[in-house]
Order: C-alpha cells, then structure tokens, then sequence
C-alpha cells in the first residue's frame, strides 16, 4: 500500500468512527428526550406541607412558556421561575408576629411592589422599607424610653427617621451635619459632660464636636486652634 493509499484509508477509519460516535450520541440525545435547554431564571422554594409527587416534568423545556421545571418537595412539575422585586422586607418586631401561615412563596405571589417576608413565624406580602436620607442621631445617654413607637422610617412623618434611642424606637430628626471639620482641642482643657449629641443641638455654624472626654459646641476649623471655652 503507498502512502496516499495509507493516508485515504486512516481518514476514512477517522471519519467512519465519527459518524459512529455522533450516532451513539443522537440517539442517547432522543431517548432522553432531547437536549436540555435550562430556562433563566431560579426555581421557587415552596413551603407547602404535602406536595404532588408526581414527575410532571423532567427538564425545563418539558414545560411551557417561561415556566421550569422545579422539585416540590417530593416530585417535579413546571412552575414560574422566582421574580426578586426591588425593597428589603421590614423588620418586625416581636408584638407584631403574626399567626404561623404561609400566604405566600415568593414575591410574584404578592400584589403591586409588596414582597413576600418572614414575619418571625409564616409568610406574608407586606410593603417593602423605604429608607428615608439621613442619618439617626447619636442616642442620648440615659434615655429611658423603652417603647417602639415606630419599626422602620415609613412609620414616621415627614422626614423623621426610626431610630434607637438608647432602649427603644422613636420617630426622630435625621442628623444634621453642618459644614466644617471639627477642631483639635489642646489637652488639659476639656469638660466631661455631654452638652450636645449632634450640630443641630448648637447653634450658627457651630458643630458638635468631641472635646477629649465629653461633647460640645465649636465653631468648625479654621486653619488655626481655637482657644478653650
């Protein structure tokens, strides 16, 4: 056999075995039922106690339109794919637990922009927080109301925020933060007591300021040291 002889009959043994494992592979492919395609999108975490175990579905283009194909809890059936809504579910508090039921799964179960949250026992749709600008204020020490007035800034009017006020939650001003830098204070002259908790508390351009030991108010830097007060 001459050379060309040879290198016709090793392509012809290379195509052969090609077309020998592409058939394998096909029809692997069709008794699987063809190839599976995963949709995007996550499958939901149901909650429910009793499920159906039957396998409606064995990959996501067994199912229709947008739909996938999602374990619940004992077998397999098609289910919309999970939707995120934009917002973070509120924080409640402990008095306003609810009963254990689970309303909803995810949050395309849920109307409008409401979102589906833990309340400390089941699940429910509730109006996503909206965080108000601002900052709270620095809590006053010693502060002895213990209730919560309020759980996140929505409860409050206008531009008030929910804030921790050393025990509790109340309703309160954002920070207010006046320009300029607070100044240095030279050691040895400094008072021990807190006479303001931010720049609102002083007035003009004054600012809050951090003395060595307690708060009070200062006119803001200027390039030099200001003498004690």
């Amino acid at each position: 056999m001459d050379k060309r002889s040879s290198t016709v009959y090793v392509l012809i043994v290379a195509l052969c075995a090609l077309v020998h494992f592409g058939t394998v592979f096909c029809t692997a492919t069709l008794r699987s039922g063809g190839i599976s395609t995963a949709k995007p999108g996550v499958c939901p975490v149901r909650f429910y106690i009793r499920a159906d175990c039957n396998e409606s579905c064995s990959k996501d283009s067994d199912c229709p339109d947008n739909e996938k194909c999602c374990s619940n809890g004992c077998g397999h059936e098609c289910m919309a794919p999970v939707i995120v809504k934009p917002g973070v579910c509120p924080l409640r508090l402990p008095a306003a637990f609810g009963p254990c039921v689970e309303s909803c799964s995810t949050d395309s179960d849920c109307h409008d922009n409401e979102k589906c949250c833990f309340k400390g026992c089941g699940h429910e749709c509730m109006a996503p927080v909206t965080g108000k600008p601002g900052v709270c204020p620095r809590w006053r020490f010693a502060y002895g109301n213990c209730a919560e007035s309020c759980s996140y800034d929505s409860d409050c009017p206008n531009n008030e925020k929910c804030c921790f006020n050393g025990c509790g939650h109340e309703c309160t001003l954002p920070y207010i933060v006046k320009p300029g830098v607070c100044p240095r204070r030279h050691l040895g002259h400094r008072r021990c007591i807190e006479s303001c908790f931010n720049d609102r508390d002083c007035p003009y351009i004054e600012k809050c300021c951090y003395n060595g030991c307690g708060h009070e108010c200062m006119a803001p830097y200027k390039g030099w040291l200001l003498p004690s007060v």
